[in-house]
């Protein structure tokens, strides 16, 4: 246990300086900004967001990127390194977690921070035209919500299709287990359910185009790949969506973050290729 905490420990503290190095090199880090306007002191703690933008780049494409942790853990300084380096602004996102919440809550935190993005990020160089939203794991789900039930965004005055695409890599496509437990489901946490917490339940409405990756049916957590079949055939019989991909990726677990790298990035230049979204 020692070896592993020290493990994870290096590995994290690796992730905070590879991002500084980054941010030296390739983008501009705007730091530790407010998406919300007010709350008790754990909001105003964990509802911050980090902007890296392109150095020397205006109008730039941007992907907001919600890390995984099943809405129990996890840091914002976990998401693409590489993008900025590529021309691609990336907004990285903390939320609250459970059990400080319930943590269905985090959903609207992940609406609010895209709308906040859609509404400021021309201030810091980028397209709100061209903002792409994605995660991995219970960021997946954060943001399928986000892009599929257009109740989050209308709170905040936008439409879930004013985000230029998703990227959902090994997400949780019914309502997801922390949510299960935290709101008190009968039966085990871990049975699917699609109800008004399941991005499954949404497929009929229209969404941006859409792009999931998992990993291997046999290494990937029970059922995630499965349900992730059946969004996407969902998705491409009944939804409006002018895009739709699946990925699953051979001999990779559920841990095929950095794997999907080059697949979003194509699919984020397909996407602005086919559609150009206004500048």
């Amino acid at each position: 246990m020692k070896l592993a905490y020290k493990i994870a420990s290096f590995a994290a503290l690796w992730c905070c300086f590879s991002a500084l190095l980054l941010a030296e090199e390739s983008f501009k880090l705007f730091k530790d900004l407010s998406y919300v306007s007010s709350g008790d002191g754990y909001r105003m703690e964990r509802c911050l967001l980090d902007i890296y933008a392109p150095k020397d780049r205006k109008n730039y494409s941007v992907f907001v990127w919600f890390h995984g942790g099943g809405i129990s853990s996890g840091e914002k300084h976990l998401f693409p390194k590489d993008f900025p380096g590529k021309g691609i602004g990336v907004v990285a996102v903390n939320y609250r977690l459970s059990p400080k919440i319930k943590a269905n809550e985090a959903i609207w935190d992940a609406a609010e921070a895209v709308a906040w993005v859609l509404d400021n990020i021309e201030k810091f160089g980028g397209n709100p035209n061209c903002v792409f939203i994605g995660g991995h794991s219970a960021g997946a789900y954060l943001a399928g919500m986000v892009g599929f039930d257009p109740r989050y965004l209308a709170k905040f005055g936008r439409k879930n299709t004013d985000i230029a695409g998703m990227c959902l890599i090994s997400g949780q496509m019914t309502t997801h287990f922390q949510v299960k437990r935290d709101l008190k489901y009968p039966g085990s946490q871990f049975r699917p359910v699609i109800d008004k917490y399941a991005v499954l339940n949404f497929v009929e409405n229209d969404i941006s185009p859409l792009l999931i990756v998992t990993g291997d049916d046999e290494l990937e957590w029970p059922c995630r790949v499965a349900e992730n079949r059946l969004l996407i055939a969902s998705v491409r019989k009944i939804a409006k969506s002018p895009l739709a991909r699946m990925f699953v990726l051979g001999g990779y677990g559920h841990d095929c973050a950095k794997p999907s790298e080059g697949l979003i990035f194509n699919f984020i230049s397909d996407c602005l290729k086919q559609h150009k979204p206004e500048k």
